[in-house]
């Protein structure tokens, strides 16, 4: 069992390094597990884990990608800019929107939709649709109800868009076919990592098992070999019925 999980941690390390190259220079590093990011733990994490839960779900059954950044402050930049970055450097689906929420800010959360769905559609409509998700996302008591509230708007967006309400174009609609064709590319793609990555580890670990287990010592399952030596100074034992008697002769 060990062993069998030991294959497969190599092999999620494996692709773990090869995502971590190409995002190398963003200052945030590799895309983290969950798709909450929350650096300063602002949200309870029993609660980011709440909010993470649905949207996992979604980028797996859909390809909808929504990602969720909750950070102290921006500085001097603007929204928009840092939503920008965390996209191209973590979001790989033509599906997604991130989703930024600054505590304390009256005009967060920003709900920003990006991706080639996004881009095809009427700006005049997006703009419209995202400032009503956003102004109902605000609406909520406290920071953790926003933050949740805009993750739900966002992926309620993009499977609104993505489902034909608006998409009236020929032009929309072929390229919404094309997404989804795209996105079952990128599955099979990434099965076709996974495996591979397997066949390559496998032979490895095989061959370090069996050197371990070639100069591994005889465990207590192994009888000892105990140097023979003849009973009462015989040359052979005696049969199984045989007894010895030591005791002192008697005379008759």
């Amino acid at each position: 069992m060990n062993f069998i999980k030991s294959i497969f941690l190599l092999v999620i390390l494996l692709a773990a390094s090869l995502k971590a190259e190409r995002v190398a220079d963003f200052e945030y590093g590799p895309r983290p597990t969950l798709p909450v990011f929350d650096p300063g733990e602002i949200l309870d994490p029993a609660w980011a884990k709440k909010i993470a839960a649905p949207l996992a779900e979604s980028l797996q059954k859909d390809g909808v990608d929504v990602f969720v950044v909750v950070l102290k402050d921006l500085g001097s930049a603007p929204p928009e800019h840092v939503a920008r970055q965390f996209s191209s450097a973590w979001c790989e689906s033509p599906l997604h929107c991130i989703v930024l929420h600054v505590p304390g800010e009256t005009s967060s959360p920003w709900i920003f939709p990006a991706g080639r769905l996004a881009d095809a559609l009427d700006p005049a409509t997006v703009e419209r649709d995202v400032s009503t998700a956003e102004r109902r996302a605000r609406s909520e008591p406290d920071d953790a109800h926003r933050v949740k509230a805009a993750a739900k708007e966002a992926s309620d967006l993009i499977r609104y868009w993505l489902g034909g309400a608006i998409l009236r174009s020929e032009k929309i609609q072929t390229e919404s076919s094309r997404i989804r064709l795209e996105q079952e590319e990128i599955a099979q793609k990434n099965r076709v990592i996974l495996f591979a990555g397997l066949a390559a580890v496998i032979p490895l670990m095989v061959g370090v098992a069996l050197v371990v287990n070639r100069f591994k010592k005889r465990g207590p399952t192994h009888f000892p070999n105990y140097p023979r030596q003849p009973r009462l100074g015989a040359p052979h034992a005696g049969g199984n019925h045989a007894v010895a008697n030591l005791d002192s002769p008697t005379k008759s």
